[in-house]
């Protein structure tokens, strides 16, 4: 083994420990990769940053920009209304959700959709008194199956097909060939949750329980000294029986009060912890006497009449996980306040300060009103969602965008012009149209996924030309031996194994160089191989941090880590089945 090669297995194992480990977002470690590549010289600048001017990262910048035109113009608000219907059955429920999700992720931004929908099956759910944790999974699941009918239904096919585009079976590819095996996928996904999923899906609320959302906060008030509640009784103060929450604790003087009576004495400067939904805060607001305990809410430079209630979902890759929510300056950075944090749907017992947050915990805040306009777009959030105002859509771009889509696909389809230059053609139509402004254009890519892209193509590109992807490809012919389609099943489990460590891009660019070194060793076509690592790299169902909708969902539908899991571990085998025999008889050997 070369000392380049050496080198290069070591930056690869750092690289996987650290990420693994959670001791580094995936991006960051990413590009200390890369840079690693090149301080030791294995890679030269130009092999180094060659990744950034992939066409793949031009197209999936693009198609940020059309996920949020779609989004901002109403047009998935517009489809979701037409399909959801008003049938309260879950049997019903559960493919009216995931037929319509599954074909907006086929063309655009699995993300966004996800994003509309969480707070639209909260809604619908409590209106039919139904579970919300009885749709969401399936939500996230029909949003990755539906994203593997297109080469543009995610990031990770993209990208692969960029990859693919120097050798000769790309020729081979249209815009709708994987839904040969993607529509199927998909139908597969809807039958399972018909049949045998939604037993398997958890009910963290009852019948009875439909009033209360699945998320559970704890909102700490002072008692005003001197104020109007001072000296009375829990009973004559009016805090006994509230419609959002109940009090829990009272904190008086060092002292913690549990089990809080109707006759305890109200002192002044007591500290009131109360414990439900989020509309509580806006409820006990309305209390003469009390005030918010946090004192960084005193602290925002923002009219009362200004501030809205939001809540927000922590992304993995946020500077803000690890940190204590002091430390993190959250008021400083985004101009809110953090009022309580849930965690899986449920409260956490410290005080706010001092809670270290994690990705997936969801936030209740007070803000301005703009909040999630300004950072609806932000690396830090999975998913903002005003609480006090419903914002209606305004759907007059909406067929227009919808429209400008529609040519998108007959122009690529008919090979009138290639992916990237289309793509580009329709971010131009967008923006002249004005289904979205240049603003929100330009906040809606994501720097931080293209630069992990272009940083995971020059890791990729050091194994090629280290010889490492040659060793293990002969490592894996090893135990498979010379049967193509024993090492294809092979690599399809290896892609869905580094999928569920790390993430869907970097798996398929770790994993592209290895199906290459088994073609050619094999001489056999690359292209099966390569379509088990677009299927394989979407495939995950076993966790919540697999997939990024799959942590979207988390919090709202109150989700355990096992719940993916105990309803994914199914499907994720039928869905290997499917794939690794279907794949050899569409795309031979």
């Amino acid at each position: 083994m070369s000392p380049d090669a050496i080198l290069t297995l070591v930056i690869l194992v750092s690289f996987l420990v650290l990420v693994v480990s959670g001791k580094l977002a995936v991006d960051f470690a990413l590009i200390g990769a890369m840079s690693g590549l090149l301080v030791f010289g294995v890679l030269s600048p130009a092999e180094t940053f060659q990744g950034f001017a992939h066409p793949a990262i031009f197209i999936i910048a693009c198609f940020y920009v059309v996920s949020a035109a779609l989004k901002d113009s109403g047009a998935l608000h517009w489809w979701m209304m037409k399909w959801l219907g008003t049938d309260a059955s879950t049997h019903r429920a559960i493919p009216r959700v995931m037929a319509p999700v599954a074909l907006m992720s086929s063309i655009i931004s699995n993300t966004p959709v996800v994003a509309i929908f969480i707070p639209l099956l909260q809604d619908w759910a409590r209106r039919h008194k139904l579970s919300v944790s009885k749709l969401l999974i399936p939500l996230s699941y029909a949003s990755i199956l539906g994203g593997t009918c297109t080469l543009v239904g995610t990031s990770t096919n993209i990208l692969v097909v960029g990859m693919l585009q120097d050798t000769i079976e790309a020729d081979s590819l249209h815009l709708f060939s994987p839904a040969i095996i993607g529509l199927p996928l998909v139908i597969l996904g809807v039958l399972y949750f018909i049949f045998i999923g939604h037993r398997l899906l958890p009910s963290r609320t009852s019948f009875v329980e439909q009033g209360k959302d699945s998320r559970e906060y704890a909102v700490s008030m002072r008692v005003e000294a001197g104020g109007a509640l001072s000296g009375l009784s829990i009973a004559d103060a009016g805090l006994r029986h509230l419609q959002y929450s109940f009090l829990s604790e009272i904190q008086s003087e060092g002292h913690i009060i549990p089990a809080v009576g109707p006759e305890e004495i109200l002192s002044d400067n007591d500290i009131l912890v109360f414990v439900g939904q989020p509309e509580a805060v806006t409820e006990l607001r309305q209390f003469r006497g009390l005030h918010p305990a946090e004192g960084q809410i005193l602290k925002l430079d923002v009219p009362y009449s200004s501030r809205a209630l939001i809540e927000a979902v922590i992304s993995p890759a946020s500077n803000m996980v690890g940190k204590t929510v002091k430390a993190s300056s959250f008021r400083t950075q985004f101009g809110g306040a953090i009022l309580s944090v849930s965690r899986s749907g449920e409260r956490i017992s410290q005080k706010v300060g001092s809670i270290v947050l994690r990705g997936g915990d969801t936030l209740l805040l007070e803000a301005a009103r703009g909040f999630v306009r300004r950072h609806r777009y932000s690396r830090d959030f999975l998913l903002l969602s005003r609480l006090d105002d419903v914002t209606i859509p305004d759907l007059n771009k909406a067929p227009v965008a919808l429209g400008l889509l529609g040519v998108f696909i007959v122009v690529v389809m008919s090979g009138m012009l290639s992916l990237v230059a289309a793509s580009v053609l329709l971010v131009a139509a967008l923006a002249m149209t004005k289904c979205i402004s240049a603003e929100f254009a330009q906040r809606s890519i994501d720097i931080r996924v293209l630069l992990a892209i272009g940083a995971s193509l020059a890791l990729g590109f050091a194994l090629q030309k280290t010889g490492l992807a040659e060793m293990a490809g002969m490592g894996m012919m090893s135990v498979a031996g010379a049967n193509p389609y024993f090492n294809l099943v092979l690599l399809y489990v290896a892609t869905v194994i580094v999928t569920e460590l790390i993430t869907n891009n970097a798996a398929a660019v770790l994993m592209f160089p290895l199906a290459q070194v088994l073609s050619m060793e094999l001489n056999v076509s690359l292209l099966p191989f390569v379509m088990v690592i677009m299927f394989g790299a979407s495939a995950s169902f076993l966790t919540p941090v697999g997939y990024q909708t799959n942590l979207m969902v988390q919090g709202p539908g109150g989700y355990y880590f096992a719940d993916y899991f105990k309803v994914g571990i199914l499907l994720s085998i039928l869905v290997g089945l499917a794939v690794v025999i279907a794949v050899p008889m569409v795309w031979a050997f």
